[in-house]
């Protein structure tokens, strides 16, 4: 089995917040099973961006902005890059009119690796008319 998990999951994860055992009785048992965690090959950049910005809006310090990126750095993810995940990400950019390549990258590696998609982005969900049956909500 593979998943493909959003920064959206992955942050409430790592920091503590509303979604935070949601997330977590999401991914703790993925850690220590058999299923393989996959991510477009920028997914680490996009977990430190917004933990960045969690520092610049004063609602985590920068030691455990470095504590959460160090412990998701660790996480066993396999970073996907290839011209057919580019393609895809276009072809799937276009398909729902989605404004950047970033949510569509994540479900392109997902489609590919016929994979779950797990999300918490509501905004996303509403885009995706209608939505692949790969793509799952974590529920609030």
């Amino acid at each position: 089995m593979t998943k493909c998990i959003d920064t959206s999951v992955w942050i409430p994860y790592l920091v503590p917040e509303t979604l935070q055992p949601q997330a977590r009785n999401l991914i703790s048992p993925l850690l220590t099973s058999n299923v393989r965690l996959v991510a477009p090959a920028f997914a680490w950049a996009e977990v430190g961006s917004v933990l960045r910005k969690k520092v610049r809006l004063g609602a985590i310090t920068a030691s455990q902005a470095t504590e959460f990126y160090d412990d998701f750095c660790q996480m066993p993810v396999d970073y996907l890059d290839s011209n057919a995940i580019r393609t895809k990400t276009w072809e799937i950019a276009q398909k729902f009119s989605l404004a950047t390549l970033y949510d569509a990258a994540f479900l392109a590696v997902a489609e590919l690796e016929s994979a779950e998609f797990w999300t918490a982005d509501q905004s996303l969900l509403n885009t995706l008319k209608p939505c692949p049956t790969y793509v799952q909500k974590l529920e609030t």
